[in-house]
């Protein structure tokens, strides 16, 4: 919040604090050592933009001294006795976590992205701008980044960049090998300079089975080229069997069957709709979500396919969802083999909200927040169109760290008339 009212004031030249901006900034400042980069390289550009140059360039000193640098990136630690780094190879810098993190503020592109526009605005001499560039750059999936919130911030971080290098005057010639093989020549200028990166797909009959070299190699010119590889493949297995990576998901069919009660009501017994059994047209079906979370997490998204003969019984999006949690008595109960929760005892009490979108293929369930431990989530289906249908497997995945993720088990379900 501080960091956009100081944004909002720097464009329009008013650099001066209201009380209450003055007071979290002073609290913020003295509470510095608690914030993570992420954190403290948005109080950084908050200073610059208040006129605190003081405060900005010890907040700037602060960021070098948590970078992570690996000045020589040709180099293995585990691979002994092997070629000397080649002095031409940059650098890389970064901040925030590698690998897998809880928190969406911990994540190293978007962290590494704001102390790179801190370091731009505040010491555009900086000596870590050329390799936190270079991490930026190599840690492209393809033409984008993670997630559409880091290729934002990344793209506005490099816009940034590009003002300060002067890279927008390029005059360079590259040719693609793949394998000793000629795939493409390019002549980059001024011109081209901000134009969409050129794409190349490598002809199936240049790719050979185990090792294959691709090279990038330089015609001409002496400005950077950047690049990236991107390979995709497909499992041809069925049925497709359950994985997880911090989290993990379940899904269960259970078949309602009314029966009628001396008081000429009904009642549904949840009959358990096991891989290959059959429902009628007009039975109503209720899916069952159990997850596991190995942490506390958030922004996760589930989004369960449904078999094509199923559709779901609500017809609005956005009713009210919540996923339960499960008491770990009931999980260590002989029950737990089937997965079949639905006493009151069965649940710690604890809930959280979850928004659901039902889409023409799947049902869409997102939730802002999971806290560790077991959770379950249902609603129903009706089967309607009679034929044999795969349910392909739900899949999960923190939204804004893709590496957390999950899919369940594929399993046929049939509908009669």
């Amino acid at each position: 919040m501080l960091h956009a009212l100081s944004v909002h004031r720097a464009t329009h030249k008013d650099s001066a604090q209201t009380e209450f901006q003055a007071k979290a900034f002073a609290n913020l400042y003295t509470n510095r050592d608690r914030l993570n980069a992420y954190t403290r390289a948005l109080l950084a550009l908050s200073a610059h933009y208040f006129g605190k140059t003081t405060e900005a360039r010890t907040l700037v000193r602060n960021l070098e001294n948590g970078v992570k640098l690996d000045s020589k990136p040709d180099i293995s630690i585990v691979q002994r006795g092997g070629h000397a780094s080649d002095p031409s190879v940059m650098a890389t810098a970064h901040w925030g976590e590698d690998g897998i993190y809880w928190r969406w503020s911990d994540g190293g592109v978007e962290a590494t992205s704001f102390a790179l526009r801190a370091l731009l605005a505040i010491d555009p001499q900086n000596k870590l701008i050329e390799p936190v560039t270079n991490w930026l750059i190599k840690n492209r999936r393809g033409a984008q980044w993670s997630n559409t919130r880091d290729t934002a911030i990344v793209v506005l971080t490099l816009n940034d960049y590009l003002r300060k290098s002067g890279e927008v005057s390029p005059s360079l010639g590259y040719e693609l090998l793949v394998n000793g093989q000629s795939v493409a020549t390019r002549q980059l200028d001024a011109d081209q300079a901000l134009a969409g990166p050129s794409k190349f797909e490598i002809p199936q009959q240049l790719i050979r089975n185990g090792a294959n070299s691709i090279e990038i190699r330089r015609t001409s010119g002496s400005g950077p080229i950047y690049f990236s590889a991107e390979a995709k493949f497909f499992s041809l297995e069925e049925p497709l069997t359950p994985a997880g990576n911090e989290i993990f998901v379940r899904r269960q069919y259970f078949k309602l069957v009314n029966h009628p009660t001396l008081l000429k009501g009904i009642v549904s017994e949840r009959v358990p709709l096991r891989d290959g059994e059959t429902v009628k047209s007009g039975d109503r079906v209720e899916v069952v979500l159990t997850i596991e979370a190995k942490n506390n997490y958030e922004y996760l998204l589930f989004e369960d396919l449904k078999p094509a003969g199923l559709e779901a019984v609500q017809l609005r999006s956005g009713e009210n969802v919540f996923v339960k949690e499960i008491k770990s008595g009931a999980l260590n109960s002989t029950k737990s083999e089937m997965m079949n929760y639905t006493a009151t005892t069965d649940f710690t009490g604890r809930t959280r909200w979850v928004y659901q979108e039902l889409r023409d293929r799947k049902v869409a369930l997102f939730i802002d927040k999971l806290p560790e431990g077991v959770w379950q989530v249902t609603y129903e289906m009706r089967a309607e169109v009679p034929g044999g249908f795969h349910a392909l497997p739900v899949l999960g995945h923190a939204m804004y760290v893709p590496e957390i993720r999950t899919n369940g088990a594929e399993v046929m379900v049939r509908v009669v008339d």
